[in-house]
């Protein structure tokens, strides 16, 4: 199944995969990085294809889980 990613999409599918197919956040400190919006969005667009699936923490940490689906190994290419 095709997918019209981003270069940034695309890395955070690769991140993700780095990290076993489940990787925790926060990713680094939200008062400071200026890409966390962005990356937010990645997120959300990549839960909506289906390529990820996202764990909020419990508690009020804030933190979330990604976990790469079929899909997005799919879509790394690694059927």
């Amino acid at each position: 199944m095709p997918h019209d990613l981003t270069d940034h999409q695309m890395e955070l599918l690769a991140r993700v995969l780095q990290h076993g197919g489940v990787l925790s956040s926060p990713f680094g400190y939200s008062d400071e990085d200026a890409l966390l919006p962005a990356l937010r969005k990645d997120i959300a667009a990549l839960e909506e294809k289906g390529l990820i699936t996202v764990t909020p923490h419990a508690g009020s940490s804030g933190g979330e889980t990604l976990t790469l689906t079929e899909e997005g190994y799919a879509a790394l290419g690694m059927t």
